[in-house]
């Protein structure tokens, strides 16, 4: 092999995996100490796969104790609902509409994978003085489909497409 080429996948490699490298082997985190043990959740993340549930009047409900069918096919319909529902939520003045079915829901050795499709939309009127009428802006979920996986102790939330 060439100098040139030997350079130029060395290069590649490097870029590859720049981020791979970042922290020793073996350490725990910043200053060797272990990571504090989260206490109980509504809804623990997989590792590195955090709900980002969006700010709003709705909260994320309670994981459903015992795990089965049914609980988790509520439990992760209300999640859905209430992350849309957050989602088009503008303020005061929004009026959300919100409608979740839950398309499937399978039992894993770790748990269940549940499939949730929703549709929804928003109209927030905006404020205005004297006799001027205030903007309405109008925001459309469309269909969205998203994948749950729930066990004991986590629960992933995934969007398709």
């Amino acid at each position: 092999m060439s100098p040139r080429r030997a350079l130029y996948l060395l290069t590649v490699v490097l870029v590859l995996t720049a981020g791979c490298v970042g922290t020793p082997l073996g350490s725990d985190g910043p200053s060797g100490e272990s990571p504090a043990s989260p206490g109980p959740t509504a809804a623990t993340p997989f590792p590195g796969y955090a709900i980002d549930f969006p700010d709003g009047p709705k909260e994320l409900p309670e994981r459903p104790t015992p795990l089965n069918g049914s609980s988790v096919r509520d439990y992760t319909r209300t999640v859905e609902y209430r992350y849309v529902y957050n989602s088009l939520w503008y303020g005061a003045g929004s009026e959300v509409s919100v409608d979740c079915t839950v398309d499937s829901v399978t039992k894993r050795s770790s748990g269940y994978a549940t499939v949730v499709t929703c549709t929804g939309y928003s109209n927030t009127r905006g404020t205005a003085s004297g006799t001027v009428t205030g903007t309405v802006l109008h925001a459309d979920w469309g269909s969205r489909t998203a994948r749950y996986r729930v066990t004991e102790n986590a629960t992933d939330r995934r969007v398709e497409g």
